[in-house]
């Protein structure tokens, strides 16, 4: 690349997978187009020369595309479905930049100054969502969007729209959707094994990732790889069950653990290849399980997409019954402050003390709210636009369901931040990523779905366990969902280096030239290190906002 069209007028970029490659193909050679390569570029170059945007809705993939027009001097811009591969621009005086990687905006003379306005989604979502991104100027194209510029002006369009497929969907129901997914699943499996390179699988303990890796070893045989992060603190390593669902399919299983001496370097690593704070914690977890992986294969399947389209995450169950929620606003958090408790019970006892039914949606995958950041000298607004856009899309799609209501948000927001983790990391060690639960046909088809068939009252996931749960061993089933944790607080209160950082925030930038009060941000750290564990999520986050400025920002100043 670039390559160009036979007449020379269209020029493309493209990053990504194509699945459907050969069937376009055909079609492409009925209607007269020849080819020099067996590339799926070659296949998007023609579809566009023939079909222009409308080309998007027959691509089953993940992709960020670039195509220039030399003869109307306009370029096209466009993103997969979900967001799977990433896309950023910056208009200045004019001129356009693009690019996969903000850093490449920056080597093109886009200056890298934080975004004032974002700290308290920051703080709050750990991640800016939508087109706004922690570097002032700098724009995120939309999963599901095109842009078109010329002339200095730019249009952007939505090509997909999720709420919209799925009413169609509802119109023609499966008969079974139970059938309906094993086959659908299966087949998004299929696709993405489709390589002339070595395929292995992330694999964790749980549900997703072990029914990707039962997929992949039916249809490939034994011999397949699977790669685990395992963990020496007790709650937190998953290696025993990823072994049983690795001994199940005749996987060769492989596990890397990171010694605790080894953390700040990854950490500044891991931020310098995000390019925005991290989020989750676990993102040098996956980079270096992908490094590890790099000597065995060169695509990894992911299970990736599994809780939000299926409904899995623990902090949803409340929102199941929303008529109970008043009854639980008048005891859980009481309950919750009286017994001093933490974690789960706590976070829902912090939920329920919010205002509205809404507000309980949309802050739904928070550990921070806004108001406790008036403790370090915030004013906090509470309003986060697009993330409340995105709410009411989805209330009218399920006008009475918050469930789904969580569900479809966070297909918008968090899962974007999952994916922009997944790309970095994996990429970071040459390794490409393909999540099959984020084919499109899933992704609508369950849309539409009833929410009773999506989630039972005692399970997660009853649509998945249904559909490919005899394939997995009985632990892995019955093993409640535990999420690919970290245990940072005590990587923050003991690993080398990182309690020096933590220590340290206060007095470093951009933190000490934040929102904050200084003075009361010093005794919230002071009173973390010595065992306090009140303030950690702010500090965690905190800490994490200040290797990213390390790494990406104050480098280039």
């Amino acid at each position: 690349m670039p390559m160009q069209s036979a007449d020379g007028r269209f020029l493309i970029v493209y990053n990504g997978e194509v699945y459907n490659t050969a069937e376009l193909r055909e079609r492409l050679l009925a209607r007269g187009y020849s080819f020099r390569s067996r590339t799926d570029t070659e296949v998007v170059l023609h579809l566009y020369v023939d079909e222009g945007p409308a080309m998007l809705d027959r691509l089953n993939g993940m992709f960020a595309i670039a195509i220039w027009d030399t003869r109307d001097r306009a370029l096209f811009l466009a993103r997969d479905r979900l967001g799977v591969k990433p896309l950023y621009y910056a208009l200045e005086r004019g001129t356009l930049r693009f690019a996969s990687e903000q850093k490449a905006l920056f080597a093109a003379g886009v200056h890298p100054d934080l975004d004032p306005s974002t700290w308290e989604e920051l703080l709050c979502f750990r991640f800016v969502a939508g087109e706004q991104t922690p570097f002032a100027g700098v724009r995120r194209l939309l999963p599901g969007h095109f842009l078109l510029w010329q002339d200095g002006r730019i249009l952007v369009r939505r090509w997909w729209h999720l709420a919209d497929r799925a009413r169609r969907r509802q119109e023609t129901l499966p008969p079974s959707a139970t059938e309906w997914f094993r086959e659908t699943f299966d087949d998004a499996v299929r696709v993405r094994r489709i390589s002339d390179v070595p395929v292995g699988v992330l694999l964790s303990g749980g549900l997703d990732s072990g029914s990707v890796a039962a997929s992949l070893a039916r249809q490939s045989g034994s011999g397949v790889d699977g790669f685990t992060v395992a963990f020496d603190q007790d709650g937190y390593d998953e290696g025993p069950l990823a072994k049983q669902v690795a001994d199940r399919w005749h996987l060769t299983h492989h596990q890397v653990r990171i010694p605790p001496s080894e953390l700040l370097s990854r950490l500044l690593e891991a931020s310098w290849l995000n390019d925005e704070p991290l989020v989750h914690g676990n993102e040098l977890h996956l980079r270096a399980v992908s490094a590890c992986a790099k000597p065995f294969v060169t695509v990894l399947l992911s299970g990736e997409g599994g809780d939000e389209t299926l409904g899995g995450y623990i902090r949803y169950a409340p929102l199941r019954h929303p008529s109970v929620l008043a009854v639980a606003r008048a005891l859980v958090p009481s309950a919750a402050l009286r017994l001093s408790v933490n974690g789960r019970l706590r976070k829902l006892g912090r939920l329920l003390e919010l205002d509205s039914r809404d507000a309980f949606v949309l802050f739904n995958s928070c550990t921070v709210f806004p108001a406790d950041l008036t403790s370090i000298g915030m004013r906090p607004s509470g309003r986060f636009p697009y993330r409340e856009a995105a709410l009411a899309e989805a209330k009218t799609l399920y006008p009475s369901e918050p469930f789904r209501q969580a569900m479809y948000m966070d297909q918008h927001t968090f899962l974007c931040s999952l994916l922009d983790r997944n790309d970095r990391m994996t990429m970071g060690a040459s390794i490409e990523c393909r999540v099959p639960f984020l084919d499109y046909r899933l992704v609508e088809g369950m849309a539409a779905l009833p929410t009773s068939t999506l989630a039972a009252p005692r399970h997660t996931k009853t649509l998945l366990r249904r559909a490919v749960g005899d394939r997995l061993p009985t632990q892995v089933l019955r093993t409640p969902k535990w999420g690919f944790g970290v245990p940072w607080e005590q990587y923050m209160l003991n690993a080398p280096g990182i309690r020096d950082a933590v220590a340290s925030l206060p007095e470093s930038a951009p933190i000490s030239d934040g929102p904050f009060e200084r003075r009361t941000l010093r005794r919230m750290v002071r009173a973390f290190l010595a065992g306090d564990l009140r303030g950690y999520h702010v500090i965690r986050q905190l800490l994490m906002i200040q290797l990213w400025y390390q790494a990406c920002v104050a480098e280039k100043r």
